[in-house]
């Protein structure tokens, strides 16, 4: 296939035709002599401060704006008689006032909001890139507050975000692999290669572009406001690595001055008597976190800085972690219409590179009839008639806390993240406003596999058979081999450094009453090292380079069609690739019947078929407001996502060898989606939704041996695969002192293609079934404050059994994961205005589970805190 990089400009010259159609359609305001304009300030009671994006209507009209930075405001165009402006946003208690409007005069309304603690309609930003009301937005959106947040000491971004209705997290252990899914989109593998989650802090990416990797258990939350997920084709607005969603982190700005400072430590406690790991006898691992920051609102600065350090021994052997982590956000407001914003953040992660509970394994390998011997055995065998391998593997579950060997004992995982983000905000005029945005970040890792000085082998002693050609009769030994599970020479590593170089602009432009347009373009280059993602055959320890180039172009109307009735539509031009054609390769698939396997594979070029992708994303989504409490939504929408390097590229995955793929073409997802949300009073919400996933071309990783054992995989595209459920969640507030929350998700995840879905296939239970998707998940969350100054939490998590693992299957689905609940108890203390206590304790009845294939997960915990606040 030929290269499509030029598509490009006549795709760039649709996408500006149909925009330049558009806006020529677009009607204007009409400004009759029977208008009149409404003017005025909206204020905070408690300071008196204008209050800044508040939304501002003229009721029972689409007229409506939001405050500017002082919280001022005007509309214009509304019709001269009584009218009532209504203003609304999250956090306080809507006001109203009734005003005469004049024929070509002004009327003035100044309201002052005070804040309030009973629920109120959540504010979002993701669905349309601007402040939406939760029951205006036509896509499902939940938000994670700074409440939930802060129920547990120092959390991190998979902890706050695991009770969503439909997010599911696998995680192995430690700083190794972690990956969410949102319904559905992620398998389980290793580096979290491939996600379909693209992760945002203050809207600027974090996802590593060389593999879309986030490890979510290393992004800290002490310095977040807030968390957004969005579910669905978010493809159409933030580009290929989201269209399987996006969880948007929004840092913290003070509006005081401030400083913070906190400290908490906990252990881990005993596993059951049954339980026999060496590393857990005798032994308490413990934890530990601290924090420190600063912030102010003084004039026109606005600013947030947070120091995180944290250490952990590890809950099982060679998961120990180090954290250390900056932050800062800033904001600087030029004057009332524009301001600049930095959103920066560099964390170190160190940690041991986990390893699966230890095993057995029974191998199996004989020769079938007939065979040629050749002189001086045993390297005189040659099979004529093929081979039969049977490897299985018999895991030691009782040792569950244990590494596999005491050679994984010293791996260790190295990693760097840092970003710099900033933000050029101008509101041009009341109905257009400019954002810019320029952006870099680095990410690096590095996996020393044997920091030792000595070459580390590991493995099993076996025999081969030959087949006995009388009929009944036991198989023929010939000599003793040795399966060969890890090999790593003295200093041997994997790493990957990666540079990230972004800009992009948008345009907000209020064209009329019943159409708000936003307009923009979006690129970025991304240069890579690394021993491993790259097209040409690495040189051992030797860092290769490559580049891939990304640009995009993007629109979107959102049309009040009538009062209650809004359409959000949208279309999205991607461009994605790399400065290479070919690929060279070591062919392992020719020697899998070798007993010496890898060694002797040969060399091998090929051309790389799509080094360049792009893909057209329209989407359009609908919001019908039945009622000043009940809204109804539907979307439809493609997305699509391009190979990342690594699933291009990727030759080592710790025990497994990969073979890069050469015709990787881009997936796209086709999505539908019905929903309801409702609220009933101010104290009760309730949100479902239906939705259909249909992908094509769906890339996972495929086992190239047919006899399972040794795994040898490589990313390949799946013809068809289908995920569709069904989402609920219960809010419910009696009054202050009480908040229940109640999440239920069904999920239904199966190939369509001919072939088995995952690297095992047809090993599984159920063959097609993606794995690693749980067919079913619940959240339960209550905390009640007895006081004013207590409040005390419980929360449960359910996860199904998976039907479909990738490593070691079994048709009996022995020791899967899931199939777990878990619980989790809290209680926040405020002694004093300035000294807060909070304990918590984790997974309180002990339960034994896995969230990732045999990685057993932690057992019960227990965390003190002291936080401080002046």
């Amino acid at each position: 296939m030929k290269t499509k990089q030029a598509q490009v400009i006549p795709l760039v010259r649709f996408v500006l035709s149909a925009f330049c159609l558009l806006a020529l359609l677009v009607p204007t305001p009409s400004f009759a002599a029977d208008t009149g304009t409404v003017k005025g300030k909206i204020t905070d009671k408690a300071d008196g401060e204008g209050v800044y994006g508040a939304s501002v209507t003229v009721a029972g009209t689409t007229i409506g704006t939001a405050t500017d930075m002082n919280g001022n405001y005007t509309l214009k165009g509304v019709p001269a008689k009584q009218q009532k402006i209504a203003v609304s946003i999250v956090g306080y208690a809507s006001a109203s006032q009734v005003v005469n409007v004049g024929a070509g005069q002004t009327a003035v309304v100044n309201l002052s909001l005070g804040q309030t603690t009973i629920m109120a309609s959540e504010v979002v930003v993701g669905a349309a890139l601007y402040k939406q009301d939760r029951l205006e937005v036509p896509v499902t959106t939940n938000v994670v507050s700074a409440e939930k947040i802060k129920e547990e000491p120092s959390p991190s971004l998979d902890q706050v975000i695991e009770d969503v209705p439909g997010v599911n997290i696998n995680r192995s252990a430690g700083y190794s692999t972690s990956t969410v899914q949102i319904r559905g989109s992620n398998t389980f593998q290793g580096g979290g290669i491939g996600t379909r989650v693209q992760g945002l802090y203050d809207g600027f990416p974090i996802n590593t572009p060389e593999s879309g990797e986030i490890v979510w258990t290393n992004v800290n939350m002490n310095a977040a406001d807030k968390v957004e997920v969005m579910k669905g084709a978010a493809a159409t607005l933030y580009g290929s690595g989201a269209m399987g969603g996006v969880v948007n982190v929004f840092g913290h700005l003070p509006d005081k001055f401030e400083v913070k400072a906190g400290v908490s430590g906990g252990f881990y406690d005993a596993p059951p008597s049954s339980d026999k790991s060496v590393y857990r006898d005798g032994y308490t691992p413990w934890f530990w976190n601290s924090y420190v920051g600063i912030g102010d609102k003084t004039g026109k600065l606005n600013y947030s800085l947070m120091y995180t350090h944290g250490e952990d021994d590890g809950h099982k052997e060679n998961t120990w972690t180090q954290l250390n982590d900056v932050k800062l956000k800033a904001r600087y407001d030029i004057d009332a219409k524009q301001y600049l914003q930095l959103s920066a953040f560099y964390n170190e992660t160190e940690g041991g590179y986990a390893s699966t509970w230890p095993y057995e394994a029974a191998v199996d390998f004989t020769f079938l009839q007939p065979i040629i011997m050749l002189p001086d055995p045993p390297g005189g065998f040659i099979p004529a008639g093929g081979v039969d391998v049977g490897v299985t593997f018999n895991p030691k579950t009782e040792y569950a806390y244990d590494a596999v060997d005491s050679y994984y004992a010293d791996d260790i995982i190295k990693r760097k993240n840092s970003l710099v983000g900033l933000n050029y905000v101008n509101l041009l005029s009341d109905k257009l406003s400019l954002d810019a945005r320029v952006y870099y970040t680095h990410n690096e890792t590095r996996i020393d596999y044997n920091p030792s000085g000595l070459d580390q082998s590991y493995g099993f002693p076996y025999l081969v058979y030959m087949q006995n050609p009388v009929p009944g009769a036991p198989n023929i030994p010939l000599f003793p081999a040795y399966l060969e599970i890890y090999n790593r020479y003295a200093g041997e590593f994997n790493e990957t450094k990666s540079d990230r170089f972004g800009a992009g602009v948008k345009f907000d432009w209020r064209a009329s009453d019943n159409h708000r347009l936003l307009f923009g373009v979006d690129g970025n280059i991304v240069d890579v090292q690394s021993t491993q993602y790259v097209a040409e055959l690495p040189v051992e320890g030797q860092l290769g380079d490559i580049q891939e180039k990304n640009i995009a172009f993007f629109l979107q109307d959102e049309w009040k069609i009538t009062d209650k009735l809004t359409a959000l539509m949208s279309v999205r031009y991607d461009w994605s690739g790399i400065n290479a054609d070919k690929t060279t390769y070591l062919d392992y698939e020719e020697v899998l019947s070798d007993t010496d396997y890898p060694d002797g594979a040969t060399a091998k070029e090929a051309t790389i078929e799509n080094p360049s992708v792009d893909a057209i994303s329209p989407r359009i989504a609908l919001n019908y407001k039945a009622t000043d409490d009940m809204s109804f939504r539907a979307s439809w929408g493609m997305s699509f996502r391009s190979p990342t390097l690594a699933e291009r590229f990727v030759r080592d995955a710790g025990l497994f060898l990969g073979i890069p793929n050469p015709e990787l073409d881009k997936e796209t997802m086709t999505a539908y989606e019905i929903g309801m949300y409702k609220q009933f009073s101010d104290k009760v919400s309730f949100d479902i939704a239906a939705y259909i996933n249909d992908y094509e071309d769906l890339i996972e990783s495929r086992n190239l041996n047919p006899n399972y054992w040794p795994i040898l995989f490589q990313y390949t595209n799946l013809t068809k695969a289908r995920i569709w459920g069904i989402e609920t969640s219960l809010n419910i507030r009696p009054d202050a002192d009480w908040n229940i929350n109640l999440g239920y998700a069904y999920m239904n995840a199966k190939n369509k293609s001919a072939d088995a879905s995952s690297l095992a296939g047809n090993l599984n239970p159920d063959p097609e079934w993606l794995a690693y998707r749980p067919e079913h998940t619940a959240t339960a969350s209550v905390t009640w404050k007895p006081v004013s100054n207590l409040a005390l939490n419980l929360s449960g998590r359910y996860v199904s059994e998976y039907k479909a693992v990738s490593s070691y299957p079994n048709p009996e689905g022995e020791n899967y994961p899931g199939d777990f609940v878990v619980f989790n108890a809290g209680a926040k203390f405020q002694a004093t205005d300035n000294i807060g206590l909070n304990f918590l304790v984790r997974n309180i009845t002990n339960e034994q589970y896995e969230e990732a294939e045999w990685f057993r997960a932690p057992g019960r915990s227990f965390v003190l805190g002291v936080d401080l606040t002046y």
